[in-house]
């Protein structure tokens, strides 16, 4: 409908990453007996368990199995809350022969010399293998998904060379505090202390700001995925807290995963990560597009890699798969699907010339945008071309995006013409105007009216760690609590180095103003600003700007080597916890003591909040084991389908408790396409917007207009200096990193090229360039240098180049602008601005162009991973 009555339901929610293609295939080990066979069984739809069917029951006590098979005390559950819901089909309990008990860390930190410990970390729940006290190995846990090598170097990550061993204080700042030259951060003159000197000058330089300037002053820098998987040891959680008792801080809202989907969508559609269970979509889609993801790399984010299995069981299924993406990557490789390039950064016009095309051919769906939309008419003329003069054809389309037009028009009808799932991520709004793209697509799928169908419409979550698997019936552990912060006025972290290098300024941000504050310290636990943010030279020269920096991290990371005052804190095997995943709860056990001089976050905070005057208030009189033992027992008391043991048994038995999964029948949006206005969106309207009121009321029509829209990019193919750079980078998502975690270990023997970051281009442009697979080339532009490994191929479109996210930065000469970075960073080279727009102000970390040169100098040496100290 082109109008109707406003309504204001409920919103949608948020999410996390995406488009993120890679240069490498999977290397998918082959799993361990009956794991590998039960990919291709399953368990029959009438058999699967339901969530809200079933009393309480008694736990399930995992053993300890051989790897790939499991056993529990209790009824027995079907193979559906594992790999088998992949196909369907029939399937039974396996009865699990007995290993010998599992030893566990019960006793206190570190307390197994001999044995298996389970521990849940960053890439997931594992168990590690202690000989003669030291962790050797790991074993993966039976109950988790697809395997990832990537596991096997947590030993090395555990006792890396890069720890920071004892806490360390830049020379220059030792000698003369705030006043030092802090043009010197960065250049690695660092001077060891004791902790009793440490903390006394993290103390006085915390009281020296709040007194002179106030508590606005002081800012708790982004903490990263360092501590995503925890509970009580959320990094971020524990530091605001103590900053939040302190009396506050400057703080900031969003993310750079997902910043711009999450505001648009569930402003004009709904929430960012909506999607139908797996099953729905296994069962009834005949053809699955990916476009702008890479689910293969990313569902190993954060989950138990229950969906990384599911998509990579789509090779021996009937549904089609066709990928679209300027890459050719390991969802596209593993699959062996069609693979559509497509030049980045020109997803909305592309979405737009298959609107016209569904339009002008009369394939659309005129009930559907007539029941469950608002604003198509209104839209309209800008498709068409009535409204500008120019028709956003196929032909138009083809001309910016590089899809060949018949291509555009067969991709349309095939979609059209069948039961089509759409899963798309988070690339293709990580990009100049990226308000624009799931909008379109999202406008795209509205057009073709299988929202709501089962194994229809588009979701913008499948891509993303298990979303999609069957939730399981569970309470949800909680968390550190932080209290409130007294500074009000958050601003966009994508915002980053505007805010530190222009206090007081003020921007626009969805309709409300925000004032930059004056920061002055910075005290940063468990992040890593110089990989995660984008414009690295940008924020060298921002993290000039405040009097203090303070670092709280286990290894010596690129912003740890741009810090003042460095603490080393332990890493999350050295500590107790609790984990959740899927539909696991276990508990989380230090393997170890904290290694060398280092402390637990909690112990550090604590010490400091002591020495402040507040360390009662922020302890409330507890342990690490007693904060631990809270959390759980509040999850016991909401359990309602397995009736949980009392803390005790549970952290000294195998701490691992396993809770039945849904039906996994949800179909997403099938209650609103059922019923609108019971059911409705949490829009203005309560319908899928073509056009958006809430976003024309904003006035935003040069970055963020009222309805879906090519905007050209500030930078591209298209633009002025494309003459110059005349190749288009993407930073995809790395398979053996989280961002930058894991950088630092044996791991990069896996995809190292000549010792650095591998760049994938093309074998054309390489060709141009006397480029071959193995040499190491420059990478530069207006903003920055690289250097990398070259990785010739024809699996990336002409005119592209793939530099992964996460590497870390190593400048020739520490804390000098525009130095040559010799491992490969992809943010020496990408924008921080202008961001998308003023509706979400995210991040453009997919704008940049670049131009390659073979490196003809002899290769300085990677110093990325040592340490400063």
């Amino acid at each position: 409908m082109s109008t109707g009555p406003l309504r204001r339901p409920s919103t949608g929610c948020g999410g996390i990453t995406a488009f993120f293609p890679v240069w490498s295939a999977i290397r998918r080990p082959s799993l361990p007996g009956n794991l590998s066979s039960s990919r291709c069984a399953g368990a029959s739809r009438t058999s699967l368990p339901t969530a809200h069917s079933q009393p309480p029951r008694p736990v399930r006590t995992v053993v300890a199995v051989p790897p790939g098979r499991f056993s529990m005390k209790g009824p027995p559950m079907t193979e559906f809350g594992r790999r088998a819901f992949l196909k369907g089909g029939t399937s039974s309990v396996i009865v699990a022969s007995m290993l010998p008990h599992l030893a566990l860390a019960a006793s206190g930190a570190g307390g197994v010399m001999d044995g298996r410990v389970l521990v849940n970390t960053c890439i997931g729940p594992m168990r590690l293998i202690k000989e003669g006290g030291k962790v050797v190995g790991v074993e993966a846990l039976p109950q988790v998904g697809e395997p990832w090598v990537l596991i096997d170097s947590m030993p090395d990550r555990l006792y890396n060379r890069a720890r920071v061993r004892a806490p360390a204080v830049r020379r220059d700042f030792l000698e003369k505090r705030e006043a030092s030259d802090r043009t010197g951060r960065g250049s690695g003159d660092f001077v060891e202390v004791s902790w009793d000197e440490a903390l006394n000058l993290v103390a006085e330089e915390l009281e020296r700001v709040k007194t002179t300037y106030g508590n606005a002053s002081l800012h708790r820098g982004k903490s990263s995925w360092a501590s995503n998987h925890a509970h009580f040891y959320k990094t971020e959680s524990l530091l605001q807290r103590f900053l939040n008792q302190y009396g506050g801080c400057a703080e900031f809202f969003g993310n750079y995963s997902n910043q711009a989907i999450s505001e648009i969508m569930p402003t004009v559609a709904w929430g960012a990560t909506v999607a139908s269970d797996w099953p729905v979509v296994r069962d009834n889609a005949k053809l699955v597009v990916i476009w702008g993801a890479n689910p293969a790399v990313t569902t190993r984010i954060l989950s138990g890699r229950y969906m990384t299995a599911a998509w990579l069981g789509l090779k021996e299924s009937p549904i089609e798969v066709i990928v679209i993406d300027p890459v050719r990557s390991e969802t596209a490789q593993s699959l062996d699907a069609r693979w559509v390039p497509v030049r980045p950064n020109t997803d909305t016009a592309l979405a737009l010339g298959m609107m016209h095309t569904l339009y002008t051919e009369n394939l659309h769906d005129a009930a559907f945008l007539e029941d469950y939309t608002y604003g198509f008419d209104t839209f309209l003329p800008y498709l068409t071309g009535e409204q500008d003069g120019q028709p956003k054809s196929a032909e138009w389309a083809a001309e910016i995006t590089g899809v060949p037009a018949d291509t555009i028009r067969e991709l349309v009808r095939k979609m059209q013409g069948t039961r089509t799932q759409i899963v798309s991520g988070w690339s293709i709004q990580r990009q100049h105007h990226g308000e624009q793209g799931p909008w379109a697509l999202a406008a795209f799928a509205a057009m073709l009216g299988q929202i709501g169908l089962p194994g229809g419409g588009i979701n913008f979550g499948m891509n993303y760690g298990d979303i999609g698997f069957p939730r399981a019936d569970m309470p949800s552990v909680g968390g550190t609590p932080r209290g409130s912060n007294a500074i009000p006025d958050p601003f966009p972290i994508a915002c980053l180095t505007d805010a530190y290098l222009n206090p007081g300024k003020v921007i626009q941000c969805k309709g409300r103003d925000i004032t930059y504050p004056d920061i002055r310290l910075v005290y940063t636990s468990g992040g890593n600003q110089f990989t995660h943010h984008q414009d690295t030279n940008l924020v060298v020269k921002a993290f000039q700007a405040p009097e203090t920096i303070i670092v709280q991290d286990p290894w010596w990371t690129p912003s740890a080597k741009f810090a003042d005052i460095v603490l080393p804190a332990a890493s999350d095997l050295e500590r107790n916890d609790l984990g959740q995943v899927i539909n696991l709860i276990l508990g989380s056990h230090a393997a170890v003591d904290p290694q060398f001089q280092s402390r637990t976050d909690y112990d550090i905070l604590s010490d400091l909040a002591d020495r402040l005057g507040f360390g009662s208030d922020y302890t409330e009189g507890k342990s690490e084991m007693d904060w631990v033992r809270m959390l759980y027992d509040e999850a016991r008391g909401m359990s309602k389908t397995v009736e949980m043991p009392d803390f005790d048994t549970f952290w000294e038995g195998e701490s691992l408790i396993e809770f039945p999964m849904g039906k996994g029948d949800v179909v997403q949006l099938a209650d609103f396409r059922e019923d609108p206005l019971l059911n409705p969106l949490g829009t203005a309207t309560g319908l899928f917007e073509f056009v958006s009121p809430t976003v024309a009321k904003m006035g935003y029509d040069e970055d963020c207009p009222a309805h879906p829209t090519w905007l050209e990019p500030v930078e591209w193919r298209g633009s002025a200096q494309a003459d110059t750079y005349p190749l288009q980078m993407v930073s995809a998502h790395s398979m053996y990193r989280l961002h930058s975690q894991m950088c630092n270990t044996d791991a990069r023997k896996h995809y190292a090229v000549s010792d650095r970051e591998p760049v994938t281009i093309n074998s054309e442009d390489a060709a141009a360039r006397g480029i071959q697979s193995g040499d190491i080339v420059r990478i530069f532009n207006d903003r920055g240098q690289v250097l990398a490994g070259a990785v010739v191929t024809d699996g990336i479109m002409p005119g592209t180049i793939c530099l992964h996210e996460g590497a870390w930065y190593d400048p020739v000469q520490g804390g000098t602008l525009g130095s040559l970075d010799k491992y490969g960073s992809p943010n020496v080279l990408t924008r921080e601005e202008p961001r998308t727009s003023r509706f979400a102000q995210a991040t453009i970390a997919g704008t940049a162009i670049v131009q390659v040169e073979k490196y003809e100098e002899p290769a300085p040496a990677v110093t990325a991973f040592d340490p400063a100290v």
